[in-house]
């Protein structure tokens, strides 16, 4: 659990002991329960805050802070993705364009989208009660690392060696994990949610193996935030 945390969020945990590849290797069939927390923390502001300001605001407060708990890691995979596939769009490196430290139009596009549509959504949800959606998109979201490391080569360095050795039986209990949260909080909803992060992953997966080679740290973080900002988009849609 600590080598979850750890990894998926920017809280002070894990530090005063020394945390293995094998640890975080079978600590990701609990990434859904870390994406879950953080989505439950982003609803909590939201909703609380919805109480005293108007509902864009609180939105805007929630969003950010998820962004906070996660230390922009989701998001900056998202960028560097984009700059990427921009790079490969006009016959460029696309592995260079994500080593570089600065983001360039496309990346920068991306986040500002990603985050005004999630803002938006969250704002609609807040009006009518607790946005608990939030907290399956958050579970479901994280799941997806897993599936991908799981499914594709990775192809980048780092901590990234974790991936190696994921077995289906981790998959299986980290879905089954997601699905538990998720349920109780999107009912009938998840089933789409979960098709629209499958979606997001696939396509991220697909591509970084025809232009990368394998899947790396980045797309992780791409697939987790636009999965998780689809599959709220599916629960606003299907309410």
């Amino acid at each position: 659990m600590l080598a979850a945390l750890s990894f998926l969020s920017s809280l002070p945990v894990g530090r005063g002991v020394e945390l293995s590849e094998r640890d975080l290797r079978r600590g990701a069939a609990l990434f859904p329960v870390v994406g879950g927390a953080i989505g439950a923390l982003v609803a909590l502001v939201a909703w609380g805050s919805a109480h005293v300001l108007p509902a864009f605001a609180a939105a805007v407060l929630g969003v950010a802070t998820g962004v906070a708990a996660t230390a922009a890691l989701h998001l900056d995979g998202l960028g560097d993705v984009a700059d990427g596939i921009g790079a490969s769009l006009g016959g460029g490196d696309p592995a260079e364009a994500m080593r570089d430290p600065r983001l360039g139009t496309f990346g920068i596009a991306a986040i500002a989208l990603d985050i005004v549509l999630k803002v938006s959504l969250l704002s609609a949800l807040v009006v009518t009660g607790f946005p608990w959606p939030i907290v399956a998109a958050g579970a479901l979201s994280r799941l997806a690392p897993v599936a991908m490391a799981w499914r594709f080569p990775y192809a980048g360095g780092g901590t990234g060696t974790w991936t190696r050795g994921i077995r289906s039986g981790v998959v299986v209990i980290a879905a089954v994990v997601a699905i538990s949260i998720s349920i109780p909080s999107a009912g009938v909803a998840t089933v789409w949610m979960a098709v629209a992060i499958g979606a997001a992953s696939g396509l991220v997966g697909w591509w970084s193996i025809r232009r990368l080679g394998g899947i790396t740290g980045d797309g992780f973080g791409a697939a987790i935030e636009l999965g998780e900002t689809l599959a709220i988009a599916v629960a606003v849609a299907v309410r």
